[in-house]
C-alpha cells in the first residue's frame, strides 16, 4: 500500500544522533509512513548506526551517496524515491513527539492545506530545557502563511522568527505539479528556498501552533554555523528567485528586498567579526562606525545568553528521547 507520509532524512556524520531520530519515526502513532534516509558520504559510523536502529523494519530504506553533496542533494535523492502522499522533512539529529505526523496530517486534511508545519522546540545537549521557536503571539492559533509573510522575517538574526527553520510536511502532488526540487547549490537555507518556490507557485503554508518537533542545537549543527560563503550563497539564491519568479507582486518584491537587505547586513557583520578575530581591531571599529545597521547585531551574544536563562520550557531528561 502507498504510505501516507514519506519521511525524508538527510544525514552526514550524524552517528551520535541518527539512531534516536530513527527511533522517533518508528514510535509515531501514525502507522502509514516510510522513512527514506540518505547518507551523504559520511565518514563516521552513521550507516552502521542507522542499519542497527532500522532493524528489520521494511518501512525504512537507507541510501548512500558516495560523495558529500550537501543536504539539498541528499533530500533530492530521497524525493526521487518517495512513494508517500505527503513528504515530511526531518533532520537526522532531531526528534519528534509520537503524535507529530498524525497531528500534521489531521491539520492538513481538516484545513485543505498542501503544506503544513508546526512550531518547534530548540534544545541543546547541555540542559534539558527547550525554547519555543515561534513566539506565543505568532503561534497562538492555526494560521495561513503566504509568500510575503514567509519572506518578511528576513535574515537569521532578525527579531521576527525566520520561518525557513520550520520543518514542513508537503503534498507530493504539489511538488509534482510545481516541479520544484531543492537547490543543490545551497548548503544552508535550502528548506527556505524550496518553500518560497512552492509558495510562489500559489500554495499557502498552514501553521499548526503545537510544538511537536525538537530541534537539536549542537556544535556541529549546520544551521547554526553560518559562514560568509553561506550568506553569499543565500544572497545569490535571492537574486535567482527574483529572476525566475517574474510574477511576483509588489508586496512580495518588497518582502524579498527586506530579506536580502537583512542578509547583506548579516554579511557585513560577519566580515567585521572576521576582522576583529584576525586582530584587525581598528578596521573592525571603522567598519562598525560606518555601518550603523549592524549595531543591533553586536548585542547578539548578550541576547543569546538571555534566551538561555529565560523563556525556556522545562523538559525532563527522560522526555528528550524518541518517545517524547
Amino acid at each position: 500500500m502507498r504510505p501516507e507520509v514519506s519521511v525524508v532524512m538527510a544525514n552526514y556524520n550524524g552517528e551520535r544522533y541518527v539512531a534516536a531520530a530513527i527511533d522517533s519515526v518508528r514510535a509515531q502513532t501514525l502507522a502509514g509512513w516510510e522513512l527514506l534516509l540518505v547518507d551523504d558520504g559520511s565518514q563516521d559510523r552513521s550507516v552502521a548506526e542507522a542499519l542497527r536502529a532500522a532493524g528489520d523494519d521494511n518501512r525504512i530504506r537507507i541510501f548512500c551517496q558516495r560523495a558529500n553533496g550537501g543536504p539539498a542533494a541528499a533530500r533530492n535523492r530521497a524525493l526521487a524515491e518517495a512513494r508517500g502522499k505527503w513528504i515530511a522533512i526531518f533532520d537526522s539529529d532531531d526528534l519528534m513527539k509520537r503524535e507529530r505526523l498524525a497531528a500534521l496530517l489531521a491539520r492538513a486534511e481538516a484545513d485543505g492545506a498542501e503544506i503544513v508545519a508546526d512550531n518547534i522546540l530548540t534544545f541543546s545537549e547541555q540542559d534539558c530545557m527547550a525554547s519555543p521557536f515561534l513566539p506565543a503571539t505568532f503561534a497562538r492559533r492555526p494560521r495561513w502563511i503566504d509568500l510575503t509573510q514567509f519572506m518578511d522575517p528576513g535574515g537569521p538574526y532578525a527579531p521576527a522568527p525566520d520561518l525557513g527553520y520550520l520543518k514542513p510536511m508537503i503534498s507530493a502532488e504539489l511538488l509534482r505539479r510545481a516541479r520544484v526540487r531543492y537547490d543543490e547549490r545551497l548548503r544552508i537555507g535550502e528548506d527556505y528556498d524550496l518553500m518560497a518556490r512552492l509558495l510562489a507557485s500559489g500554495a499557502r503554508l498552514r501553521l499548526e501552533p503545537t510544538a511537536n518537533y525538537f530541534y537539536r542545537r549542537h556544535p556541529h549543527s549546520t544551521s547554526w554555523r553560518m559562514k560568509i560563503s553561506d550568506i553569499e550563497a543565500l544572497i545569490a539564491a535571492d537574486a535567482r528567485f527574483v529572476r525566475e519568479m517574474r510574477a511576483l507582486g509588489p508586496e512580495e518584491r518588497r518582502a524579498l528586498a527586506r530579506r536580502t537587505a537583512s542578509l547583506r547586513t548579516l554579511l557585513l557583520y560577519e566580515r567585521t567579526m572576521q576582522m576583529a578575530k584576525a586582530g584587525k581591531l581598528a578596521d573592525a571599529a571603522l567598519a562598525c562606525l560606518g555601518a550603523p545597521r549592524i549595531w543591533p547585531l553586536l548585542t547578539r551574544p548578550i541576547r543569546a545568553r538571555a534566551r538561555r536563562l529565560f523563556g525556556k520550557t522545562p523538559i525532563r531528561a527522560r522526555r528528550m528521547t524518541a518517545h517524547a
